[in-house]
Protein backbone atom coordinates (compact mmCIF):
# COMPACT_ATOMS: atom_id res chain seq x y z
CA UNK A 1 0.00 0.00 0.00
CA UNK A 2 1.20 3.46 -1.09
CA UNK A 3 1.99 5.76 2.42
CA UNK A 4 -0.37 8.65 2.36
CA UNK A 5 0.95 11.91 1.04
CA UNK A 6 1.59 14.33 3.66
CA UNK A 7 -0.69 17.06 4.34
CA UNK A 8 1.09 20.70 3.21
CA UNK A 9 1.50 22.97 6.06
CA UNK A 10 -0.74 26.38 6.50
CA UNK A 11 2.75 28.07 6.27
CA UNK A 12 5.81 28.28 5.64
CA UNK A 13 8.50 30.55 7.52
CA UNK A 14 11.83 30.68 5.35
CA UNK A 15 15.41 32.06 6.97
CA UNK A 16 17.19 34.30 4.37
CA UNK A 17 20.61 34.29 4.57
CA UNK A 18 22.15 31.73 2.28
CA UNK A 19 18.22 30.21 2.26
CA UNK A 20 16.98 32.57 -0.08
CA UNK A 21 19.83 34.57 -0.77
CA UNK A 22 24.07 34.54 -0.88
CA UNK A 23 26.16 37.22 -0.21
CA UNK A 24 27.67 38.41 -3.90
CA UNK A 25 30.79 37.81 -4.15
CA UNK A 26 31.34 37.70 -0.74
CA UNK A 27 31.38 39.28 2.66
CA UNK A 28 35.09 40.32 2.51
CA UNK A 29 34.53 42.10 -1.00
CA UNK A 30 31.83 44.38 0.89
CA UNK A 31 34.13 45.39 3.35
CA UNK A 32 36.91 45.79 1.09
CA UNK A 33 34.65 48.11 -1.81
CA UNK A 34 34.32 50.50 1.71
CA UNK A 35 37.97 50.05 2.79
CA UNK A 36 39.09 51.63 -0.56
CA UNK A 37 35.75 54.18 -0.43
CA UNK A 38 38.11 55.75 2.51
CA UNK A 39 41.42 55.00 1.17
CA UNK A 40 42.72 52.20 3.67
CA UNK A 41 45.28 50.12 3.04
CA UNK A 42 43.80 46.65 3.04
CA UNK A 43 44.32 43.16 1.61
CA UNK A 44 40.96 41.25 0.60
CA UNK A 45 43.01 37.83 1.98
CA UNK A 46 43.44 39.58 5.21
CA UNK A 47 39.46 40.58 5.37
CA UNK A 48 38.46 37.19 5.04
CA UNK A 49 40.33 36.27 7.25
CA UNK A 50 39.35 38.56 9.80
CA UNK A 51 35.40 38.66 8.34
CA UNK A 52 35.77 34.28 9.12
CA UNK A 53 37.20 35.34 12.85
CA UNK A 54 34.72 37.67 13.41
CA UNK A 55 31.70 35.34 12.19
CA UNK A 56 32.61 32.55 14.20
CA UNK A 57 33.13 34.65 16.80
CA UNK A 58 29.57 35.48 17.08
CA UNK A 59 27.77 38.23 15.39
CA UNK A 60 25.75 39.76 18.91
CA UNK A 61 26.26 39.36 22.09
CA UNK A 62 22.86 38.20 23.44
CA UNK A 63 19.66 36.12 21.60
CA UNK A 64 17.59 38.72 23.27
CA UNK A 65 15.26 40.60 25.02
CA UNK A 66 17.45 43.60 23.01
CA UNK A 67 16.19 46.75 22.33
CA UNK A 68 14.00 46.86 18.83
CA UNK A 69 15.16 50.01 17.32
CA UNK A 70 17.16 51.34 14.19
CA UNK A 71 19.82 53.06 16.24
CA UNK A 72 20.18 49.49 18.44
CA UNK A 73 19.93 47.69 15.38
CA UNK A 74 22.80 49.81 14.01
CA UNK A 75 24.76 49.71 16.72
CA UNK A 76 24.75 45.68 17.16
CA UNK A 77 26.07 45.41 13.22
CA UNK A 78 28.92 48.39 14.03
CA UNK A 79 30.11 46.16 17.15
CA UNK A 80 30.58 43.55 14.75
CA UNK A 81 32.52 45.49 11.55
CA UNK A 82 34.14 47.39 14.55
CA UNK A 83 35.88 43.72 15.65
CA UNK A 84 36.71 43.07 11.89
CA UNK A 85 38.47 46.45 11.59
CA UNK A 86 40.86 46.32 14.65
CA UNK A 87 41.92 43.05 14.12
CA UNK A 88 43.34 45.03 10.78
CA UNK A 89 44.60 47.66 12.87
CA UNK A 90 42.09 49.90 12.38
CA UNK A 91 40.59 50.70 15.44
CA UNK A 92 39.82 54.03 15.21
CA UNK A 93 37.43 54.94 11.83
CA UNK A 94 34.74 57.20 11.71
CA UNK A 95 31.19 56.92 12.01
CA UNK A 96 30.35 57.44 8.82
CA UNK A 97 32.82 54.26 7.57
CA UNK A 98 30.34 51.88 9.30
CA UNK A 99 26.76 54.09 7.80
CA UNK A 100 28.57 53.55 4.15
CA UNK A 101 29.42 49.71 4.92
CA UNK A 102 25.44 49.21 6.11
CA UNK A 103 24.40 50.57 2.92
CA UNK A 104 26.93 48.74 0.92
CA UNK A 105 25.06 45.45 2.62
CA UNK A 106 21.92 46.48 1.71
CA UNK A 107 22.57 47.46 -1.79
CA UNK A 108 20.74 45.23 -4.35
CA UNK A 109 23.24 44.44 -5.96
CA UNK A 110 25.57 42.50 -2.96
CA UNK A 111 22.95 39.54 -2.87
CA UNK A 112 22.55 36.68 -5.47
CA UNK A 113 18.60 35.22 -5.29
CA UNK A 114 19.33 31.11 -5.72
CA UNK A 115 17.91 30.80 -8.61
CA UNK A 116 15.13 28.21 -7.79
CA UNK A 117 13.71 30.42 -4.93
CA UNK A 118 11.14 32.88 -7.47
CA UNK A 119 9.86 29.74 -8.88
CA UNK A 120 9.28 27.55 -5.82
CA UNK A 121 7.57 30.53 -3.65
CA UNK A 122 5.40 30.55 -6.63
CA UNK A 123 4.29 27.20 -6.56
CA UNK A 124 3.56 27.24 -2.71
CA UNK A 125 1.58 30.24 -3.42
CA UNK A 126 -0.51 28.69 -6.01
CA UNK A 127 -1.41 25.69 -3.93
CA UNK A 128 -2.31 27.85 -0.88
CA UNK A 129 0.66 27.41 1.31
CA UNK A 130 1.23 30.88 3.01
CA UNK A 131 4.41 31.97 3.51
CA UNK A 132 6.81 34.17 5.21
CA UNK A 133 9.99 35.24 6.95
CA UNK A 134 11.77 34.52 10.42
CA UNK A 135 15.85 36.65 10.22
CA UNK A 136 18.27 37.60 12.42
CA UNK A 137 19.17 40.57 10.37
CA UNK A 138 19.57 44.15 10.27
CA UNK A 139 16.67 46.42 10.48
CA UNK A 140 16.44 46.92 6.91
CA UNK A 141 15.61 43.11 5.71
CA UNK A 142 12.01 44.12 4.34
CA UNK A 143 13.21 46.52 2.02
CA UNK A 144 16.07 44.68 0.56
CA UNK A 145 13.81 41.83 0.13
CA UNK A 146 11.33 44.55 -1.64
CA UNK A 147 14.95 45.60 -3.98
CA UNK A 148 15.18 42.30 -4.54
CA UNK A 149 11.54 41.54 -5.59
CA UNK A 150 10.76 38.66 -3.17
CA UNK A 151 9.01 40.76 -0.90
CA UNK A 152 5.72 40.33 -2.55
CA UNK A 153 5.49 36.23 -1.74
CA UNK A 154 5.51 36.84 2.41
CA UNK A 155 2.73 37.65 4.56
CA UNK A 156 5.30 38.94 7.39
CA UNK A 157 8.86 39.59 6.90
CA UNK A 158 9.77 38.86 10.81
CA UNK A 159 13.63 40.57 11.61
CA UNK A 160 15.31 39.72 15.14
CA UNK A 161 15.91 43.24 14.96
CA UNK A 162 12.73 44.54 14.90
CA UNK A 163 11.15 41.89 17.61
CA UNK A 164 14.30 42.09 20.03
CA UNK A 165 14.87 38.49 19.94
CA UNK A 166 17.40 36.73 17.49
CA UNK A 167 16.99 32.80 16.88
CA UNK A 168 17.45 30.42 18.39
CA UNK A 169 15.20 32.10 21.23
CA UNK A 170 11.61 30.91 20.94
CA UNK A 171 10.42 34.39 21.25
CA UNK A 172 11.02 35.38 17.49
CA UNK A 173 9.47 32.10 16.56
CA UNK A 174 6.45 32.47 18.68
CA UNK A 175 5.93 36.05 17.11
CA UNK A 176 6.03 35.01 14.59
CA UNK A 177 3.12 32.22 14.67
CA UNK A 178 1.10 35.01 16.75
CA UNK A 179 1.49 37.41 13.33
CA UNK A 180 0.39 34.33 10.94
CA UNK A 181 -2.48 32.88 13.82
CA UNK A 182 -0.93 29.03 13.54
CA UNK A 183 -0.28 26.74 16.06
CA UNK A 184 3.28 25.16 15.56
CA UNK A 185 2.02 22.27 14.52
CA UNK A 186 0.67 23.62 11.41
CA UNK A 187 3.98 25.14 10.22
CA UNK A 188 7.30 24.59 8.50
CA UNK A 189 10.55 26.62 9.04
CA UNK A 190 13.35 26.17 6.66
CA UNK A 191 16.96 27.05 7.35
CA UNK A 192 20.56 26.20 6.56
CA UNK A 193 21.63 26.73 9.86
CA UNK A 194 21.58 23.41 12.94
CA UNK A 195 21.85 25.57 15.75
CA UNK A 196 19.49 28.65 15.29
CA UNK A 197 17.04 27.43 12.42
CA UNK A 198 16.28 23.64 14.09
CA UNK A 199 16.80 24.71 17.66
CA UNK A 200 14.78 27.53 17.43
CA UNK A 201 11.33 25.95 15.39
CA UNK A 202 11.52 22.91 17.54
CA UNK A 203 11.38 25.49 20.50
CA UNK A 204 8.49 26.75 19.47
CA UNK A 205 6.38 23.37 18.07
CA UNK A 206 7.81 23.99 14.53
CA UNK A 207 8.84 21.58 12.23
CA UNK A 208 12.02 22.18 11.05
CA UNK A 209 13.57 21.39 7.20
CA UNK A 210 17.56 22.15 6.71
CA UNK A 211 18.77 23.49 3.48
CA UNK A 212 22.40 22.68 2.61
CA UNK A 213 23.51 23.92 -0.70
CA UNK A 214 26.93 22.79 -0.43
CA UNK A 215 27.64 19.06 -1.17
CA UNK A 216 30.20 18.41 1.85
CA UNK A 217 28.64 17.89 5.34
CA UNK A 218 25.22 16.81 4.06
CA UNK A 219 25.34 13.10 4.66
CA UNK A 220 27.05 14.47 8.36
CA UNK A 221 24.06 16.01 9.23
CA UNK A 222 22.02 13.28 7.99
CA UNK A 223 23.51 10.75 9.99
CA UNK A 224 23.71 13.17 13.29
CA UNK A 225 21.24 11.80 15.98
CA UNK A 226 19.97 15.15 16.65
CA UNK A 227 18.72 15.73 13.90
CA UNK A 228 17.19 12.06 13.13
CA UNK A 229 14.01 13.73 12.16
CA UNK A 230 15.16 16.61 9.95
CA UNK A 231 15.14 16.76 6.53
CA UNK A 232 17.85 17.78 4.62
CA UNK A 233 17.35 18.94 1.29
CA UNK A 234 20.21 20.79 -1.39
CA UNK A 235 17.86 23.07 -2.82
CA UNK A 236 14.63 24.68 -2.37
CA UNK A 237 13.25 22.46 -5.31
CA UNK A 238 12.89 19.92 -3.23
CA UNK A 239 10.78 21.30 -0.73
CA UNK A 240 7.15 21.22 -2.29
CA UNK A 241 7.04 17.60 -2.71
CA UNK A 242 8.10 16.86 0.80
CA UNK A 243 5.56 18.90 1.74
CA UNK A 244 3.35 16.77 -0.20
CA UNK A 245 2.50 19.33 -3.06
CA UNK A 246 3.52 17.14 -5.98
CA UNK A 247 6.60 15.13 -7.30
CA UNK A 248 9.81 16.36 -7.50
CA UNK A 249 9.17 16.74 -11.62
CA UNK A 250 6.24 19.13 -11.41
CA UNK A 251 8.28 21.14 -9.35
CA UNK A 252 11.66 21.45 -11.47
CA UNK A 253 9.49 22.22 -14.84
CA UNK A 254 7.35 25.13 -12.52
CA UNK A 255 10.86 26.49 -11.69
CA UNK A 256 12.44 26.54 -15.03
CA UNK A 257 9.25 27.60 -16.69
CA UNK A 258 8.71 24.36 -18.88
CA UNK A 259 4.90 23.16 -19.52
CA UNK A 260 3.71 19.91 -18.05
CA UNK A 261 4.03 17.20 -20.35
CA UNK A 262 1.01 16.53 -23.07
CA UNK A 263 -1.21 13.54 -22.41
CA UNK A 264 -0.53 10.69 -24.83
Amino acid sequence: MTAPRPLPPKIVFFDVGDTLVRIDPSWSAIYLRACREFGLAVGETELQGAVSRATAAGFWDSSGPFEATVEASYQRIKAFDARVMTSLGHGDLPDRFYRRLGQLFLDVEAWHVFPEVRGVLDLLGEAGVRCAVISNWVWGLPELLHDLDLAHHFEHVVVSSRIGYDKPHAGIFRHALDLAGVSGSEAVHVGDNPATDVAGARAAGIRPILVRRRPEGIEALRADPELRDVPVIRDLSELPPLLGLGGRARARRTLVGMPPPTAA
